[in-house]
């Protein structure tokens, strides 16, 4: 009789989540319609063959749906998880809409590039919530760990006050971020930035995140004050952000969440920025339906549009810039917002893909996706470990692959220092 009625539960749950992602579905359909009457400057198009395309991707909706409902777990208690549920609301689903009214890369075949990518999704729920990879282990003490964390702490503030001085404009960083951070870009360098990020996604937000952990809530200032520092240097506002948000989703992790909740989150958002554009309130719309869910997938689609007629870049901004000229003799994110913009001014960041494409084309997506999911295979390796921890380690990193390439990702945003101590820490800490 129980398990009856648990079946029955659990069959409402899947309908409600199907219905769910029904109205996302729609509702994003319905927000990208309207976003050409407001938001012409962004590139949104509507252009003729609406049919045709929604018939070439109705598989997709029908697999993303099908992976998010069947395939994930209906508790989310992995950070790996947490992130394939996220691409597929996020990134994949908006990708489909904004292929379907616009066209945009139609006649470069796009649905090859479209489908490569919802393949990678499916791909990484399957290793990650099917298979239980295991990489060796290694042991160290609680005393070794904190020794060898403080000193890098040691070093990089001690580095950036060494390059740049006392941090003497915080006041004036939240007067005047733009003229603080534009002076920082002028003086900081290479290194000096590598420092700030790492202390700023993964050491800072996992020292609030212990000190949550052991109740030592008069200490919780620390990580504050060292944020502080540096904000006074690079003025970089999302590093608030994931101060607090990393050991909070850590603590959503440690004790699980329902599928469903997060899906409902989700739609919540959506309603409120389709709500918001009927109320005219079009800085809510902005922000959740174009900046969040829809403009990122637009400017995807116009590196896939752009470096399918053009030369890839193979990586020529970066690691094997000694092997190959950046033909465009400019940074490419600057270059496409010139291009697609007018704005020579604005960085046009990318996601991961997107910028595997501009690189390497269709290969290079799959060999970005193989990377990830070595990435996310360490991951799961290390998160019975403690997952409030490791989460937080890992947090910042995670959420910068849906806006920015990963290798640049595992170095600058800081994701490759969150698996190395993600991986050092000690079970019992």
């Amino acid at each position: 009789m129980i398990h009856k009625i648990y079946n029955m539960i659990d069959k409402d749950s899947k309908i409600l989540s199907i219905i769910l992602y029904l109205f996302i579905i729609a509702a994003l359909t319905f927000g990208y319609i309207h976003s050409i009457e407001y938001y012409k400057s962004f590139n949104f198009i509507i252009n003729q063959g609406i049919l045709k395309r929604s018939l070439i991707m109705l598989p997709l909706f029908v697999v993303i749906i099908y992976t998010a409902v069947f395939l994930l777990p209906h508790r989310i208690e992995e950070l790996t998880s947490l992130y394939w549920l996220l691409f597929l609301i996020l990134s994949t689903t908006p990708l489909l809409i904004v292929y379907i009214m616009s066209g945009l890369g139609d006649s470069k075949n796009s649905p090859v590039f479209i489908y490569t990518i919802a393949a990678v999704g499916l791909i990484g729920v399957l290793l990650t919530s099917k298979f239980d990879f295991k990489i060796p282990q290694i042991n160290i003490s609680p005393k070794t760990f904190w020794i060898g964390l403080i000193a890098f702490m040691v070093v990089g503030y001690g580095y950036i006050i060494y390059k740049l001085g006392m941090p003497t404009k915080i006041i004036q960083a939240f007067k005047d971020v733009y003229s603080v951070r534009l002076d920082y870009r002028d003086h900081a360098g290479r290194f000096v930035d590598y420092f700030v990020q790492w202390l700023g996604n993964i050491i800072n937000p996992f020292i609030l995140a212990f000190l949550i952990y052991k109740r030592k809530y008069k200490l919780v200032f620390i990580p504050f004050v060292l944020q502080l520092v540096l904000y006074g240097y690079a003025a970089y506002k999302t590093q608030f952000a994931v101060l607090l948000l990393a050991p909070f989703f850590g603590m959503i992790l440690r004790y699980g969440i329902k599928r469903s909740f997060i899906e409902k989150i989700m739609a919540a958002a959506v309603a409120v920025g389709i709500i918001s554009l009927y109320l005219k309130k079009l800085s809510i719309y902005l922000l959740i339906i174009i900046r969040v869910f829809l403009w990122p997938s637009l400017i995807a689609l116009e590196y896939f549009d752009f470096f399918s007629m053009y030369p890839k870049m193979k990586l020529a901004q970066g690691i094997l810039g000694h092997f190959f000229k950046n033909i465009y003799n400019m940074d490419p994110n600057f270059y496409m917002a010139t291009v697609y913009y007018g704005r020579p001014d604005m960085r046009l960041n990318v996601t991961w893909y997107g910028d595997a494409y501009m690189n390497f084309g269709i290969i290079g997506i799959v060999l970005f996706a193989i990377l990830l999911y070595f990435i996310m295979i360490i991951i799961r390796s290390v998160e019975d470990k403690n997952i409030l921890l490791v989460s937080t380690l890992l947090f910042g990193g995670i959420m910068a692959l849906f806006n920015g390439p990963i290798l640049t990702t595992l170095l600058t945003s800081g994701l490759g220092l969150g698996l190395l101590l993600a991986y050092l820490l000690p079970k019992e800490i």
